[in-house]
């Protein structure tokens, strides 16, 4: 049970902190950044169908799923282009293959703490045998949406992934 609550605990403060990680870089004008944690639950209608809805990550649990999404406005007076933003994958999670999403962007990860970035092809972790093996899902520690094109004033976009906490 410790475990359980230890876990809980630490997904709540990974809220703050990826928070606090994500990055964003444009080379011309200026970026309003803000992200929100929710976890994501099954609801079942009166007809037995299953569907999905999101609610504030106020409690998660091992085995829950987690968005997380991350919002990005253009504050100044010009448009802003390349434009990455850059979130970790937070301690005590996995990350859920697919689920990293955003409209014009080209999306990358690493499974070297944000030092190299490929798709996920590309990206080889050595075996015990000596041999190279694509990376699982699991290995990722970061992913970066690259935004394809300007960002005009004002305008505001969002990327989101979905992690498994442990």
């Amino acid at each position: 049970m410790f475990s359980i609550i230890k876990k809980s605990l630490s997904i709540l403060s990974i809220s703050g902190v990826i928070f606090a990680s994500t990055t964003a870089m444009a080379a011309q004008g200026h970026l309003n950044v803000d992200s929100k944690a929710e976890k994501i639950i099954a609801v079942v209608n009166e007809n037995g169908e299953r569907t999905y809805k999101r609610v504030p990550a106020a409690k998660v649990l091992p085995g829950e799923v987690v968005q997380y999404s991350t919002f990005f406005t253009n504050i100044s007076g010009k448009p802003a282009d390349n434009i990455n933003i850059t979130n970790p994958i937070p301690k005590h999670t996995v990350y859920l293959a697919n689920t990293a999403s955003g409209a014009n962007c080209n999306i990358v990860y690493s499974i070297d703490g944000g030092k190299q970035w490929a798709k996920p092809a590309q990206l080889k972790v050595r075996g015990s045998d000596g041999k190279m093996y694509p990376a699982p899902p699991s290995d990722y520690t970061h992913i970066r949406w690259q935004y394809q094109g300007d960002l005009q004033p004002q305008e505001r976009k969002a990327v989101s992934f979905q992690v498994r906490l442990l």
